[in-house]
């Protein structure tokens, strides 16, 4: 029999009544076990058994008090109603044609959603003024009477086409402001019938019913158990607020499915009670559905449950604008899989992700949009005539396609905020917390208006607040130190919306009464020495001693900067270069002191730290905890020598030099490296940040160069047996790497703000420069090699003779610092530069006048790369690759990395067979890139493969081969096989490693912070 209905002006209810139509909610119901239990209510007291038959009974009593009704209409189901008397009600309006509505407890929602659905007629309990009674029902047990809302026109109803609706809901406000649903038939039988099938669910299942009426998945709760004849396990609003008796109850009456969002089930109960009753060994629970927020950590998962339990965990995941569920996703314990996975379509349903552009992507990062052409739901004052199918509705999530086409959940669009100028995920920072067992829920709220980043958690047994805190923080230093939270506010009990979530409104307030009370600015005046003392105490260990000697990075540089202008409300614009430099309390405060008295500032100031305007942010040295630590050194080497003399020269993934030398080259492909051995350590007093730079004048010789904090620099004979290191030394510290010249001649850059050309045999200072601020960067040569190019943190490019360091000419890049290095770009003869407030530039090489110009978002650390085809390739900390045209001025592609960048880009062309050119990229984010560069303008590149290694990664790898020579931060030195992606070997150093390897035959040479320079034997 055909379900299809035309609708005529004179429908009736009777019309549109198809009892035999499969497409109707209600008749997917299964009638054959009447005696069976079709609820089983519990409450504090007693349990309630209501069978088919009796349920059968009660539906038809609804239905006949409805029959007088003549066009079809939402009804109302109070929320007053005894739970079990709900899906009764459901199924008698249902069966009369029309369709149902649980009205929400919050009066000002009712006002909308009635005048939204023009509502005439609710169920209810008890009787309020502002209706009439119609009909007094009896409802298992239970009076209920069908009310009528006075002053309702009779005119709004008549002849609507809601004949095909189900039921009406309000959206909870997490895709967007509260939306009224419609639903129809069509759109949730799906969800049924493929979860009754992937679920395996039968007569013999007893599912509980937790959620709210309100809350869409309740639907498919009541009508997957009613469907395949299961019984639904329902409970009092009493023995839901009383958690452990509850969670003795689900395990008592042997429930088989439960459905629940992450955080209800894990602060309602902790993972010691789960791991004793539903996730026991002995459970009966079959089936466990996650939903309604991100999936939790599998760790916690795993603590939950008892090693030998057998309940399937399901990730689950859907929005209210497409009839709850959209897909689902088995999580297994034990086999790797990923959590944030949301699984395939469900039936009926299309997945697109989308950029920025509303361009589909079928890998990367970009907005997801559920879409369907008969699951089409009716959003607020929609129409049908005005949807073209297939229609697409907006998640506001965002979500992750890898290299196999699995869609990863990365959070919503709304938890991606912008802090000091850098993009953060809320999600990402809750992610890493929930990581800790003690931990029971968390949520990181950003204030707009304050660029305050809280971190608001509860804890399963509560600490001492400050060693909780502490321990939080310290576990946080897996993220970029973009993440610390300002601010960690403890809370006995989280709250939560009628959905089982967390309610974001009552954590905000929370956070607003954490700040402290206003003082008035004398009062702060008098008291600079104390709240600048406050702010330093917090991000550092010693007043006694500079900043960064203290422990201070350009993060917390930057967060103590933009605290005392928000407690001041007075611009600070040279204390964050101070801390940079190393100078102490005392004289910031003096700087903080002077600078105030200076200023009209006879106002109230808010007396609480804070940090703010993340914009004054984005010039400024600001990512990761160790990026001041980080030498910019060259991507271009070269000596300086005779034609016909041999020469190379390798520095930070580079190799320059002719063919006579490299044929000794040992071809590391052909050996099998299972050994690395400590040769030689060499200590320069303090920590050893630069890259070394390797070079050899003949195939007899080879040498390395490198300096340290204490301003030392050791040149050391890699193959002269028991030779002692030519020692120089230099005013301040050295984070530059040494650009080789002819004849042992070196230029290196020096915190003193001078640029040195020295004999790095007999430590003679041969010509010196000044700048106007520290140099960082790493000194490149002209293709004549007749003068040299570097940049300073004074914000200027300078060109310099090679022969007596006389000024050419200097230009003022922008107002960012330079610690990069610059990089050749031959097609054009300009030199090209990045610098820390994200301008990229190409400069002329003869005149310094600036050919070509562009601005990432971000700041740069590393130096641009020149590929095969003349495009120019820059890379911003925050991980973004840009690939300029600079001849055209046209971006040729763009493509991001999560994670941020401070190694190098390295060229390899021989990750594969054949001359394809790849870019080698380490990111901070434990992962090591290829990228294989496009052969034709506007293709993208493609990933080859993404390493993850056990630490972050600062140093530029080195490539040789089909092997790949990675140091860590944490003073791991590996080597990898590319062909097969697997570690070789590993070598623990003593200290940190923020030092470029360079390999040498068998030899790899590098720094560490333990004060000393490796010289390492590969077995």
């Amino acid at each position: 029999m055909s379900c299809t209905i035309n609708y005529t002006k004179k429908l009736k209810v009777q019309d549109v009544k198809n009892k035999y139509c499969p497409y109707i909610l209600h008749n997917i119901c299964n009638w054959f076990y009447l005696d069976k239990p079709a609820i089983e209510y519990h409450d504090l007291q007693e349990v309630k058994i209501i069978s088919y038959n009796e349920l059968q009974a009660a539906t038809k009593t609804v239905s006949d008090c409805l029959k007088y009704i003549q066009y079809p209409e939402f009804i109302g189901i109070n929320f007053d109603i005894l739970e079990y008397c709900v899906p009764s009600l459901m199924l008698g309006i249902l069966d009369n044609g029309n369709a149902f509505l649980n009205v929400p407890s919050d009066i000002q929602i009712c006002r909308n959603i009635f005048d939204s659905l023009h509502i005439r007629y609710i169920f209810a309990k008890c009787v309020t003024s502002d209706r009439e009674v119609v009909r007094q029902l009896n409802v298992h047990g239970q009076s209920v009477y069908l009310t009528k809302l006075i002053d309702v026109p009779e005119s709004t109803v008549s002849g609507r086409k809601w004949h095909r609706f189900a039921y009406a809901i309000a959206t909870s406000g997490s895709t967007g402001s509260p939306k009224i649903v419609k639903i129809l038939h069509s759109c949730v039988l799906p969800n049924i019938t493929d979860l009754r099938r992937i679920l395996d669910m039968t007569e013999h299942d007893k599912i509980a019913q937790l959620t709210n009426f309100t809350f869409d998945p309740c639907i498919v709760e009541i009508f997957l158990s009613l469907s395949c004849a299961a019984t639904l396990f329902m409970v009092s609003k009493q023995l839901k607020n009383d958690t452990d008796r509850l969670l003795e109850k689900i395990f008592c009456a042997r429930v088989t499915v439960l459905q629940i969002t992450p955080s209800l089930l894990f602060h309602k109960w902790s993972t010691e009670r789960l791991k004793a009753t539903i996730l026991n060994k002995d459970s009966h629970l079959r089936v466990l559905l996650l939903g309604g927020e991100p999936f939790p950590n599998i760790k916690l998962l795993s603590e939950a449950s008892h090693s030998q339990n057998k309940t399937r965990l399901f990730n689950i995941y859907g929005i209210t604008e497409v009839s709850c569920w959209s897909s689902i996703n088995e999580i297994f314990r034990n086999k790797g899989t990923d959590e944030s996975c949301i699984g395939e379509p469900l039936s009926e349903t299309m997945f697109q992700v989308r950029n920025e552009d509303n361009e589909i992507v079928t890998k990367g990062k970009g907005f997801l949009y559920i879409g369907s052409s008969s699951r089409i739901c009716i959003v607020g004052d929609e129409t049908e005539d005005d949807l073209c199918k297939p229609v697409f509705r907006d998640t506001g999530d965002i979500i992750s396609i890898d290299d196999h086409g699995r869609m990863l959940y990365r959070g919503r669009r709304n938890n991606v905020v912008k802090r000091f100028g850098n993009k953060i995920n809320l999600r990402e920072l809750e992610r890493v917390v929930m990581e800790l067992s003690f931990i029971r829920n968390c949520a990181a709220l950003w204030d707009t208006e304050s660029h305050k980043l809280y971190l608001c958690l509860s804890a399963v047994n509560m600490k001492e607040l400050i060693d909780l805190k502490n321990y939080i923080i310290s576990h946080l230093r897996i993220l970029p130190a973009i993440y610390k939270p300002d601010k960690i506010i403890v809370l006995e009990k989280f709250y939560f919306t009628t959905s089982g979530k967390i309610c974001l409104s009552s954590l905000r307030k929370a956070c607003k009464e954490s700040e402290m009370e206003v003082t008035s600015i004398n009062d702060v005046y008098t008291d600079v020495c104390e709240i600048f003392g406050n702010l330093w105490s917090q991000h550092v260990k010693s007043k006694d001693v500079g900043f960064l000697t203290s422990g201070g990075t350009s993060i917390t540089a930057l967060q103590v900067s933009n605290a005392t202008i928000g407690i001041f409300k007075v611009e600070f614009p040279e204390l964050i270069g101070m801390l940079l430099k190393n100078l102490t309390f005392n004289e910031c405060v003096n700087y903080i002191k002077t600078t105030l008295t200076n200023q009209d500032w006879n106002r109230t100031l808010n007396h609480c730290i804070a940090v703010s305007h993340d914009d004054k942010a984005q010039n400024n040295n600001c990512d990761t905890e160790k990026c001041i630590m980080e030498e910019p050194v060259s991507n271009n080497f070269s000596v300086l020598t005779d034609q016909n003399n041999s020469y190379q020269c390798k520095c930070r993934g580079r190799t320059d030099g002719n063919a006579s030398t490299q044929k000794q080259i040992i071809k590391l492909s052909s050996v099998n490296i299972s050994t690395i051995e400590v040769a030689a350590t060499y200590n320069l007093q303090k920590c050893v940040d630069a890259s070394p730079t390797v070079y050899c004048y003949s195939a007899s010789e080879l040498f390395a160069t490198v300096g340290s904090h204490a301003g030392i620099i050791y040149t050391v004979n890699l193959v002269g047996k028991n030779s002692r290191p030519y020692e120089l030394k230099l005013p301040d510290r050295i984070e530059a790497s040494v650009l080789v010249l002819a004849d042992f001649r070196g230029i290196v850059g020096c915190y003193d703000g001078y640029i040195y050309c020295i004999h790095l045999k007999i430590g003679e200072v041969i010509w010196k420069f000044q700048t106007q601020d520290m140099v960082k960067c790493t000194a490149i040569t002209c293709a004549q090699k007749s003068k040299i190019f570097v940049g300073s943190y004074d914000h200027y490019v300078y060109c310099l003779s090679v022969e007596n360091g006389a000024q050419i000419w200097k230009i003022e890049a922008s107002q960012g610092g330079i610690c990069a290095t610059g990089c050749l770009h031959p097609q054009s003869t300009s030199v090209l530069f990045g610098t820390l407030d994200g301008a990229c530039l190409a400069l002329r090489q003869f005149s310094g006048r600036v050919k070509w110009r562009r601005k990432l978002q971000d700041p740069i650390f590393v130096a641009p790369v020149v590929l095969q085809n003349g495009y120019a390739l820059f890379c911003s900390v925050a991980g973004t690759l840009c690939c300029f045209d600079i001849e055209t001025d046209c971006r040729i592609w763009r493509y991001e990395i999560r994670g941020n960048v401070f190694s190098y880009p390295v060229i390899n062309t021989r990750v594969s067979a054949g001359n394809s050119e790849h870019v080698i990229l380490a990111s901070h984010n434990k992962h090591l890139y290829c990228l294989e560069m496009p052969g034709e303008k506007g293709e993208n590149p493609r990933l080859r493969y993404a390493l993850q290694l056990h630490s972050s990664i600062f140093a530029t790898p080195w490539c040789e081969d089909k092997h790949v020579f990675v140091a860590c931060t944490d003073g791991t030195f590996q080597v990898l096989d590319l062909s097969e992606g697997k570690s070789l070997v590993t070598k623990r150093l003593p200290g940190e490693i923020f030092s470029s390897p360079v390999i040498h035959n068998d030899l790899a040479i590098l720094g560490c912070r333990d004060n000393n320079l490796y010289v390492l034997k590969l077995g």
